[in-house]
């Protein structure tokens, strides 16, 4: 049975690419599934919410509906562990699933969805060659080697440049594309301070303006000012694995680091060894790490720290991404964090190991 499902989304009437029509129809086929439930899913403030649903019959289904402009959703599916990702538009889109394997599947029909396969196709040499200097890196780490760490630092350091570099050139070639938004939010935002982002902000057309990626990064332009370099920190007060409330201006008159993690967060648990390290040697010098998670289960949270050896202080609302000091300091991302100088004021943020060192060398 098909249902007709119109999202409306406050403002974004319009996308800046045109549009054929003004309706989609999504036709899809699982592979050896002959009966189950199909769900059109939305990410809202990090949760997943259902938009539409219906019966998967013979191993095909059928949804229908109108978007405002392109978005990324997801297809939840009964028996079929992971959500399907792929890029929503008035099209006729075709989608295939291998539900053993739910990363093999193909989407046709989508212009949106075409787009970014093909910057990951052009990214892809990069990850790989990222990923393998990560383990290299946890290597030398485990090994307490810190000349071939800094070294391995700088390829990684460069890599990424590189890879950055491929992903704002394509984002310029398609400025006038919603999905170019996206894609700087998932490969470009990440560190970025208020100057940055708002020179990024000019490359894409603005009749983008009203659309839901470009707002959202309008916002964290805005949002970042207020936490920018050079400013006074924003205090907050959080639990720590005591239950005792703890303020970040508890730490006024030293060196603080506030570290955003999550025990869930692979690459947090791949830095943690690097910044024990350098706690190790600095913390005798007027410098503290407070410790921000953004789990949500105390269990899980505690089992990270000890695993980690994480010896400075921790707090965590257990809210998830929906943390109050993540909120605060606009972090999208972990791990992050930020250093703030005995006077309160931010005077770095998202330091690797030996840039740590070293800025604290200068500082003391």
């Amino acid at each position: 049975m098909k249902r007709t499902m119109i999202l409306l989304l406050a403002v974004a009437l319009f996308a800046c690419q045109p549009q054929t029509r003004d309706t989609f129809t999504i036709t899809g086929k699982v592979e050896g599934v002959e009966s189950a439930m199909v769900y059109l899913q939305d990410r809202v403030s990090g949760l997943m919410v259902n938009v539409d649903s219906v019966e998967l019959q013979n191993g095909e289904f059928v949804l229908e509906g109108s978007m405002p402009h392109p978005e990324l959703y997801y297809l939840r599916i009964d028996g079929v562990v992971n959500r399907l990702a792929f890029f929503l538009e008035n099209s006729d889109i075709e989608i295939v699933i291998n539900p053993e394997d739910p990363s093999d599947f193909t989407v046709s029909g989508s212009h949106s969805h075409d787009l970014h396969d093909e910057l990951m196709a052009l990214i892809a040499p990069y990850d790989t060659e990222i990923r393998e200097l990560q383990q290299q890196t946890q290597e030398a780490t485990s090994q307490r080697n810190e000349q071939l760490l800094a070294e391995l630092t700088q390829k990684s350091a460069e890599k990424n440049e590189a890879k950055r570099t491929v992903v704002r050139d394509f984002v310029k070639k398609h400025s006038d594309e919603t999905v170019s938004v996206y894609i700087a939010m998932r490969h470009l935002v990440y560190g970025m301070e208020y100057d940055e982002l708002s020179e990024l902000m000019t490359i894409f057309d603005p009749q983008l303006a009203g659309t839901r990626y470009y707002d959202d990064l309008n916002q964290r332009a805005v949002d970042l000012e207020r936490v920018a370099i050079g400013r006074q920190a924003v205090d907050f007060t959080v639990p720590d694995v005591d239950g005792n409330e703890v303020s970040l201006s508890d730490f006024r008159g030293q060196y603080v680091l506030i570290s955003f993690w999550a025990s869930w967060c692979p690459y947090c648990r791949d830095e943690n060894p690097s910044l024990v390290l350098a706690y190790d040697k600095l913390k005798e010098e007027n410098f503290e790490i407070l410790g921000v998670s953004l789990d949500r289960t105390r269990e899980a949270w505690l089992r990270g720290i000890e695993e980690d050896g994480l010896t400075w202080p921790q707090v965590s609302d257990l809210q998830g991404w929906q943390s109050g000091p993540a909120a605060l300091y606009v972090i999208r991302n972990i791990p992050q964090n930020v250093l703030i100088d005995p006077e309160g004021i931010i005077i770095d943020k998202n330091l690797k190991y030996n840039d740590l060192e070293n800025l604290m060398a200068e500082m003391l």
